[in-house]
C-alpha cells in the first residue's frame, strides 16, 4: 500500500506512516477499515503527486501546476466553443440571413437559407457553456468542493449520455472527440484537491467573462463572415502561432498551454479525417496532415520547454 505513495513522499514520511498503519491494523475494523485506508493512501498519492508548495520537489510542483492550469484553459475553451455556437443559433433563431463577402458565388443561395434552431438545440448550447463555466465559476469563488462535485457531475452525465447515444462503441473518432472535452473536467477534480492553491480569483474572473462575452459577440455578428472559408485551416493557422508567441519561461504555462492548443485542434482533425476518409480528397489529406504534424510540433515544443525548466 506504500508504493501508492511517490518516493519523494515515502522518503520523508515512511517511518510516521507505517506506523500510523501498523495502529490502524490493531485497532480492528475488518474489511470496511482497511478499504478507508486504501481510499485515504490513494488520495494522499493523488495530492502528493499534484502537490504544490515549497514542502515538494521543484518537478513535482511545475507537474501539479501543469494540470491545473491546463484544467483552466481547457474550460475556458470549452465556454467558448459552448457560447459561439448558442451565439450562431441565436442569430438564427432571431430570423436574420446569414450572408458573407468572402465566399464563393455558388454558396449565395446555401448562405441565404437557414433553420430556425429548435427549443432543444438552443438548451444543448446554453447545457454546453454551463457544463465548463459552472465549474470555473464556483472555482474562482472559492468553493472548490462544489467546483470539483459539479466538474463529476458533468462528467458522469457526459459520460453516460456517450454510452447511450453512440451504444457502447469505443471507436477512435469518438473518443478523439469527445475525450478532450472531458480531460479538462478530470484535470479540474484531480489538480484542485484540498491541499492545492486556487487561482486568482480577478484574473481568472475576467478571463471569464470576457471570453464569454466575445465568443458570444462572434457567434451572433461575425460568423457567417467565415462561411465559405475552411474554418479548420482558420483554427490551424490561429491555434499552432498563438503557442509559441504566447508561451512563456514557465513549464506549467508552456506544456499546459501546448497541451490545450493540442486538444483544441484534434476536434476538428477527427472530424476532417472522418470527412475525408468517407470521401478522399487531395486537400482533405494535405489539410489533416498539416494539422496533424502542428499537433506533433506543438506537444514537442511543450515536453521540451517543461523537461528544460523544471528538471
Amino acid at each position: 500500500m506504500m508504493r501508492l505513495l511517490p518516493r519523494w513522499y515515502r522518503a520523508d514520511r515512511e517511518d510516521e506512516l507505517v506506523g500510523a498503519l501498523l495502529d490502524a491494523r490493531e485497532a480492528g475494523g475488518g474489511s470496511l477499515a482497511e478499504g478507508r485506508e486504501l481510499l485515504a493512501l490513494l488520495g494522499l498519492g493523488l495530492r502528493a503527486r499534484l502537490a504544490a508548495g515549497a514542502a515538494a520537489p521543484a518537478r513535482v510542483v511545475a507537474f501539479g501546476d501543469t494540470v491545473r492550469l491546463a484544467a483552466l484553459l481547457g474550460l475556458l475553451w470549452g465556454v467558448m466553443k459552448g457560447a459561439v455556437s448558442l451565439g450562431h443559433d441565436l442569430y438564427d433563431a432571431f430570423g436574420y440571413p446569414r450572408t458573407s463577402g468572402l465566399h464563393a458565388a455558388g454558396l449565395d443561395a446555401t448562405l441565404s437559407l437557414y433553420t430556425f434552431p429548435s427549443a432543444e438545440q438552443l438548451w444543448r448550447d446554453v447545457a454546453l457553456v454551463a457544463a465548463a463555466a459552472v465549474p470555473l465559476a464556483l472555482l474562482f469563488a472559492g468553493r472548490r468542493r462544489a467546483a470539483r462535485g459539479v466538474a463529476g457531475i458533468v462528467l458522469v452525465a457526459g459520460f453516460a449520455a456517450f454510452l447511450y447515444q453512440y451504444s457502447f462503441s469505443f471507436s477512435p473518432d469518438l473518443l478523439g472527440y469527445f475525450v478532450p472535452q472531458w480531460l479538462p473536467l478530470v484535470f479540474l477534480i484531480a489538480g484542485f484537491h484540498r491541499d492545492a492553491p486556487l487561482p486568482s480569483a480577478r484574473k481568472w474572473w475576467l478571463a471569464l467573462i470576457g471570453v464569454t462575452a466575445s465568443a458570444l459577440c462572434f457567434g451572433f455578428f461575425g460568423e457567417s463572415y467565415f462561411r465559405g472559408l475552411s474554418w479548420f485551416a482558420w483554427a490551424a493557422a490561429l491555434v499552432i502561432p498563438a503557442y509559441f508567441a504566447l508561451r512563456r519561461r514557465s513549464p506549467a504555462w508552456s506544456f499546459s498551454l501546448a497541451l490545450c492548443c493540442s486538444l483544441v485542434l484534434i476536434q476538428p482533425l477527427v472530424l476532417k479525417a472522418t470527412m475525408a476518409a468517407a470521401d478522399f480528397q487531395a486537400l482533405e489529406l494535405v489539410q489533416v496532415s498539416l494539422v496533424g504534424t502542428g499537433i506533433v510540433a506543438l506537444i514537442a515544443a511543450g515536453i521540451m520547454d517543461y523537461r528544460r525548466q523544471a528538471l
